[in-house]
């Protein structure tokens, strides 16, 4: 079995608190509206469903619907930047065996802000190494053969989307070289980034794996903490009880992307940083993933336009300046002396008068 870096990833975020508590907080604060966008709704569809029952459940559909939607957005405008600025400081721990010197939170933003200028980029390369990774997962790998237990192939299937899934840490670690080979490329970063992931994707895999169902395990646990008190309650007011349960699968939630994801990420960011240390691209693999995959040429593209402006800054001549030109005076000729009986010409410049 490939080494699994849970006791260490946990060691790892307890050293990250401050952005620990940044993303509790940011979950929490997500969580609450969930809760208030669920009572809504849901005193909606239960005057609807007074009115007309399947008016209601059609309401509670939408509802429901548009509460992924809240989440998705909030992810990928809030809690993406959030992860990747504790991706930075992870993986400064990671690199160099302390971190910051600067406040966790500020350093991590500073680190995402100088590599990725604006937020599309940073969506734009993970959306891209993402695809790569999910591409070596489905085409390059069986799970099955990462996790030899007894009667594996009888779950093969869900291993394999267990396995799509957890690709999110993978994607981030191998977003973080950007950050630890201080490269400003990020292009040509990722790019090289799959490539050793995929010459070197079994430990890494099978801990990215083995964490998401820990994580879902996680889950379960957090609901029984957080729904044992409310079934008492519930017992006591059944009238709450819907608003307890659904408070106690949101807050379980909220506590799973908070803490076990950290963990995971942390995980996954050892297991990739430890396997591909001192290696290089493979040109073989780089050839395998250049004729099977279009997410990975065009990697390939934006780093080769990445690249571009600087080398045709750096072959620019510089002007110099002209050299100064001294003008050649022109030579003054006397005037030709006149012949007997005629007019002096008059001196080059000037313009005879004419008679009246």
């Amino acid at each position: 079995m490939p080494k699994i870096y849970l006791g260490e990833a946990i060691g790892l975020v307890m050293k990250t608190l401050p952005i620990v508590w940044v993303r509790l907080g940011s979950y929490l604060v997500l969580g609450l509206a969930l809760g208030l966008y669920a009572a809504l709704f849901g005193g909606i569809g239960w005057l609807l469903a007074k009115l007309w029952a399947p008016l209601g459940v059609i309401l509670v559909l939408v509802a429901l619907g548009g509460a992924f939607w809240l989440v998705e957005l909030a992810g990928r405008y809030w809690f993406h930047l959030l992860r990747a600025a504790h991706t930075a400081v992870l993986t400064e721990f990671i690199t160099t065996g302390s971190g910051p010197a600067t406040g966790q939170l500020a350093y991590g933003r500073e680190q995402v802000a100088s590599r990725f200028a604006a937020t599309s980029i940073l969506f734009g390369v993970g959306l891209l190494v993402g695809g790569v990774v999910k591409f070596v997962v489905r085409t390059f790998t069986r799970i099955t053969s990462i996790l030899p237990l007894p009667g594996v192939d009888s779950l093969g299937k869900f291993l394999e989307r267990v396995a799509v899934l957890s690709t999110t840490y993978v994607d981030e670690a191998v977003l973080s070289r950007a950050y630890a080979k201080r490269e400003q490329n990020v292009w040509a970063v990722a790019r090289e980034g799959v490539v050793l992931y995929a010459q070197a994707w079994q430990p890494i895999l099978a801990n990215a794996v083995v964490l998401a169902l820990l994580g879902y395990l996680e889950f379960v646990l957090f609901l029984l903490l957080l729904g044992l008190p409310a079934l008492a309650v519930a017992a006591v007011a059944p009238a709450l009880a819907p608003a307890l349960g659904i408070g106690a699968l949101i807050g379980a939630w909220m506590l799973k992307l908070a803490l076990s994801d950290a963990v995971a990420l942390a995980a996954t960011l050892l297991a990739y940083h430890r396997t591909t240390a001192g290696m290089t691209p493979n040109p073989e693999w780089v050839s395998k993933l250049e004729g099977a995959s279009d997410k990975f040429r065009e990697l390939g593209r934006k780093a080769a336009a990445a690249v571009a402006p600087v080398a045709r800054a750096a072959v620019a001549p510089t002007p110099e300046a002209a050299p100064a030109v001294t003008p050649t005076p022109t030579p003054v000729v006397p005037p030709a002396e006149a012949a007997p009986g005629e007019a002096p010409e008059p001196p080059l410049g000037t313009v005879a008068g004419t008679e009246g």
